[in-house]
């Protein structure tokens, strides 16, 4: 009685738990991944596929459907958790390209949305095909019901009685060949290389993290976001772009002295004048330069 009460118990409490999440509502910002995430593997080990409905959230598991609303143009679209994060201040939902084109965000970067939880995707339940028994009794002629176990085949001798031709036969040469084993190639489980991911804005006192650097011609224009005296505040400074999913950074280095944190290249001075008014949206303050101009 002990243990029924007591399932009982945890029964109604696994119920009231999934009641409480049903429905749950959250607002803040939601961002989307950038197209160098598209084949690389999320936190849940499944391949992150831009042209699906798919999200990540911190709280919720895997397989989790959410309805993320986008609270201006009320635009909204049915996705699914397949990786966990984001883990900036402020954002609560990291989109799929797919999720992000039916908010019509691409060009915003974040935007502002409730996010609801509308169910659990139904778990995948695999069943294997039992063998088939091949019964080892067979019913007697006399049709009373009784069954007698069948008697397994006489073996034949083959062997025929004719004695062999004495003759002696012409020699066979038999060419041996090398014997070639085949052994199967494993077919790979991923389409695409995993790209290499991003710091994104929690780079911290230690750990190993690879850097590319590379020249970028001194022509177009870019809106400079920052500058800084020191090293280590334009990594800290690249490391937080990063993790706004800004992959178009530039560094202008003065000497040594100087640390210029540039967005771009653009190649007229009227789109990047444009980039530098979206920029504002996002609160981040910048302006125009000439990178022809750069020492």
């Amino acid at each position: 009685m002990f243990h029924m009460k007591a399932s009982t118990f945890i029964f109604t409490l696994v119920l009231s738990l999934n009641g409480l999440l049903l429905g749950a509502q959250e607002f803040g910002y939601a961002s989307y991944y950038s197209d160098d995430y598209n084949g690389s593997e999320t936190a849940y080990g499944e391949i992150y596929d831009r042209n699906k409905l798919t999200a990540a959230h911190k709280m919720h598991p895997m397989g989790t459907r959410l309805r993320v609303t986008r609270l201006d143009n009320k635009k909204s679209v049915i996705v699914r958790v397949n990786d966990r994060g984001p883990y900036l201040k402020g954002r609560i939902v990291e989109l799929s390209h797919a999720a992000a084109r039916q908010l019509k965000m691409l060009n915003e970067g974040q935007v502002e949305v409730k996010v609801e939880v509308i169910g659990q995707e139904a778990p995948i339940t695999t069943i294997k095909e039992e063998p088939k028994t091949v019964p080892t009794s067979v019913p007697t002629s006399g049709g009373t019901g009784t069954t007698e176990t069948a008697k397994p085949t006489p073996t034949v001798n083959t062997t025929s009685t004719v004695p062999p031709d004495t003759r002696t036969a012409p020699p066979v040469v038999v060419e041996k060949k090398p014997v070639v084993t085949e052994i199967p190639v494993k077919p790979s489980t991923k389409t695409q290389v995993d790209k290499t991911k991003l710091v994104r804005g929690d780079m911290g006192t230690s750990g190993l993290f690879k850097i590319a650097i590379s020249h970028s011609d001194k022509k177009g224009f870019g809106v400079q976001v920052a500058s800084v005296a020191t090293y280590e505040s334009m990594l800290d400074k690249v490391a937080e772009l990063q993790g706004k999913w800004f992959d178009n950074i530039l560094i202008s280095m003065d000497g040594g002295k100087k640390f210029r944190v540039i967005l771009g290249p653009f190649d007229t001075d009227g789109s990047a004048r444009a980039y530098e008014a979206n920029l504002k949206k996002k609160k981040i303050d910048g302006f125009v330069v000439n990178l022809a101009e750069m020492k």
